[in-house]
């Protein structure tokens, strides 16, 4: 295929405006708890946008992407919310569906719509998906969210020429980091795929920097709490 100055031009202004869009319309909130014993939990919706109304498309998947037979109740699938004003989602939980031993967590994905363009000419709408964790709660947990960062078990394993972290969580409550690092040698580094949860009662692993291998060092990391905040920094002593 063979471009020309111009093409080259339109596809570099495509990638510049894909990566520098920002959705107008979002929610209040980075998460939402949910406990089952609530009626309904209500979610805040803004349009940023001060000039255009919007419609709002949203619906919830697990964190496999499966968006069928869930124990969740999201309405209004799709409303109109107007120029700088705000919405609002209802979620029910379905009685009896959601495991009673630990907190459940499913994605919530916002779709803004923009209006149709009277300008002539071609243009680029772009239609930007937003999306945000969702966490379930029974009523039956014992163990309080404050508590789980301090409870978090880690160790280091070696498998097939690489260091893993390895996280053991025997809380009820998932781990979402804000902070994931290991300093060795007087070097700190962020340890990859830290936005991946450590699930509630299990385990996750994370690969290390092969330059921490066979060094002493700490381990660094902090907890998303209930409202969007970072717990403290903890720090663990750990052979790589």
């Amino acid at each position: 295929m063979t471009f020309t100055k111009t093409s080259v031009s339109a596809l570099m202004s495509l990638l510049l405006l894909a990566t520098t869009a920002s959705a107008a319309v979002r929610p209040a909130l980075t998460r939402v708890v949910a406990l089952e014993s609530d009626k309904e939990t209500s979610i805040k919706i803004l349009n940023d946008d001060t000039s255009q109304d919007y419609l709002v498309q949203s619906w919830i998947e697990d964190l496999k992407g499966n968006d069928k037979n869930l124990p969740l109740i999201l309405t209004p699938p799709l409303f109109k919310i107007g120029a700088g004003r705000e919405g609002k989602l209802r979620m029910v939980i379905v009685p009896g569906k959601i495991p009673q031993d630990r907190e459940s967590v499913y994605w919530l994905w916002i779709q803004e719509i923009p209006p149709a363009s009277k300008a002539q000419g071609n243009q680029l709408q772009m239609a930007i998906r937003t999306r945000m964790k969702v966490f379930i709660r029974p009523s039956t947990l014992a163990d309080k969210p404050a508590e789980m960062p301090e409870k978090l078990q880690w160790q280091v394993a070696h498998e097939a020429g690489k260091t893993w972290l390895v996280a053991k969580n025997p809380t009820q409550y998932y781990a979402s980091f804000s902070e994931l690092s290991v300093t060795a040698g007087g070097k700190s580094q962020p340890v990859a795929d830290k936005n991946t949860m450590v699930p509630a009662k299990g385990e996750m692993r994370y690969a290390l920097p092969a330059s921490v291998s066979g060094k002493s060092g700490s381990l660094n990391y902090s907890v998303i709490n209930d409202f969007g905040g970072e717990s403290p920094v903890l720090h663990q002593t750990l052979n790589f």
